[in-house]
């Protein structure tokens, strides 16, 4: 890190035995590339502390430069105060936020971008929280009182995009960076109603019981932080089976059960975690909504084994 006093743009202390081991890594390595990530404390309005990163940035590039650095294998971030590293409430904390981050990276580029989140019938921003991923990162971000947003999207490949507010949710959706970045620049959400679902279709679960498959189980902390924001209103949580080429299975019947104890692990879940009992309701769909009633694949047979929310009504 490259840090700054309040208020300055320029620091003589600089980590000159990391400059040149980040310059001897990029030597080595012709796939690498740097990237910088300039911020702010939080004194100070949000054009000023953007400015004021814009300028760290360029004295750090400079000196990387004078070191003989490439500019061709930078990837910058401009932050301001906005995602910050540490809480500013600390001296230790704004410290930190100070600061132009440098690693070094050899995978996939994440290239910076900026967008905004808006409600489709006012054009009024967005408060809320915005989930991305592949299969080789997680992160997330708010968006502030305006709708606006810095990410860091994957340059190649699919990610998912989901966002999170008090009244307004998008569910996940997956996006390719080179096809839709025009679309995310402006993404444009209905308010919250009731009837609205969210499949959550990779929360699914292993054959004939109520475990998540191992590689979804990070879904239910995804949908505490869903219901956690939302406050205001009541869900339902739908469990659902894979049961085909059977009659409707009523209450009674072992498909049944099974669909009624997924729906209460996922409810059992949430509750004992903080979310109010009587914001939730579990219900059994047993094999009435099969996504897919005549599966032949496993992918298939997988969706149909799942798990549903769905908005009851407002508090």
């Amino acid at each position: 890190m490259v840090l700054f006093d309040t208020d300055y743009d320029e620091t003589d202390s600089l980590p000159m035995d990391e400059i040149i081991r980040l310059r001897n890594a990029l030597n080595l390595f012709p796939d690498g590339f740097v990237q910088l990530e300039a911020r702010t404390d939080s004194r100070g309005g949000l054009e000023y502390n953007y400015d004021l990163a814009t300028r760290r940035m360029e004295f750090a590039k400079s000196v990387f430069i004078d070191k003989g650095i490439n500019e061709s294998r930078f990837l910058e971030f401009i932050y301001g105060k906005t995602n910050p590293l540490a809480d500013n409430k600390s001296a230790e904390g704004r410290q930190k936020n100070r600061s132009v981050l440098v690693t070094f990276e050899r995978s996939v580029p994440l290239i910076p971008f900026i967008g905004r989140i808006t409600d489709e019938e006012t054009g009024k921003g967005l408060s809320g929280r915005i989930f991305i991923g592949n299969e080789f990162f997680q992160d997330s971000v708010d968006t502030n009182d305006e709708g606006e947003f810095v990410l860091k999207l994957p340059a190649s490949g699919a990610f998912s995009f989901e966002f999170f507010s008090p009244d307004y949710i998008k569910g996940r959706t997956y996006y390719q960076y080179n096809e839709d970045a025009e679309a995310l620049k402006d993404i444009k959400l209905e308010p919250l109603k009731i009837g609205m679902t969210f499949s959550f279709d990779d929360m699914l679960f292993y054959p004939n019981t109520t475990i998540l498959m191992e590689e979804y189980k990070h879904t239910l902390p995804r949908l505490f932080d869903m219901l956690d924001i939302a406050k205001n209103y009541r869900f339902e949580i739908q469990g659902h089976v894979h049961s085909p080429r059977r009659s409707p299975q009523r209450e009674g019947t072992y498909f049944y059960d099974l669909s009624a104890r997924r729906a209460r692990m996922v409810y059992q879940y949430l509750v004992d975690r903080g979310i109010e009992a009587d914001r939730l309701e579990w219900k059994a769909y047993s094999n009435y909504h099969m996504v897919f009633p005549g599966a032949k694949t496993e992918m298939q047979m997988r969706r149909n084994r799942r798990v549903v929310i769905k908005v009851l009504e407002p508090l």
